[in-house]
């Protein structure tokens, strides 16, 4: 069993927190590829200003080679998305000294055809979470959930998962896909958008085990106490 971090109540939390996060971008690849790095697409889009200088750069200025899909400034986010694209292109993991933000990129000839796959397998999960009849997967709601708590981090307390979704549209898809696996989440509106909170112990547990970090869930519960 992992042993628990000492120190401080607020460092073990920080501590157990990035180690469960270590595991969930460890986490095998399985059936959901596509949706996990779709909602980081959507969640982690470069800015307008980004995209423009890449993909229509000044005249003048050469041709960069790759094209930027996500922006974050957790890196483990960026490793996961590079191995989630694996099975559609070969992504790379850049970081630009200017932003000091982390990039995952794909090669420029084949950029469209991955944003493609990316749009498609969004608008496949919206139908699958959104209609009113759906029977949601529980590994496409895990992973789904999973590649929120990798974007967002977990906390900031003790068992609880607390995710800043950045949209309605994130935020209900999320709502969706817990509900449609037994979770009652909790919409809270707060200024930046809405965020998306699971609060039972039992819940979060499950859902950490079923995303890959169950073995933490205990150290979780008492990283504070």
């Amino acid at each position: 069993m992992t042993p628990l971090p000492v120190g401080p109540p607020g460092a073990r939390l920080d501590r157990v927190g990035a180690e469960i996060r270590r595991r969930l971008a460890d986490a095998p690849v399985g059936g959901y590829a596509l949706l996990e790095a779709a909602f980081a697409g959507q969640r982690l889009r470069p800015g307008p200003a980004v995209q423009a200088a890449s993909v229509c750069p000044p005249p003048g200025r050469p041709q960069p080679r790759h094209l930027p899909i996500v922006e974050t400034d957790r890196e483990e986010v960026a490793a996961r998305v590079a191995r989630l694209l694996s099975g559609v292109a070969w992504a790379i993991v850049t970081k630009p000294a200017a932003s000091g933000l982390v990039r995952v990129e794909v090669p420029r000839p084949v950029y469209h055809r991955v944003a493609r796959a990316l749009s498609g397998a969004w608008r496949d999960a919206r139908r699958a979470f959104e209609a009113p009849t759906a029977r949601v997967e529980p590994g496409a709601a895990v992973a789904l959930w999973r590649m929120a708590m990798l974007v967002d981090g977990i906390g900031p307390q003790r068992d609880m998962v607390y995710l800043r979704a950045g949209t309605p549209a994130l935020a209900g898809l999320l709502v969706s896909a817990a509900e449609g696996v037994g979770l009652a989440p909790v919409v809270e509106h707060v200024r930046g958008g809405p965020a998306v909170v699971l609060c039972h112990p039992g819940e979060v547990h499950w859902l950490l085990a079923e995303a890959g970090a169950g073995d933490l869930a205990r150290l979780w519960a008492t990283a504070v106490g």
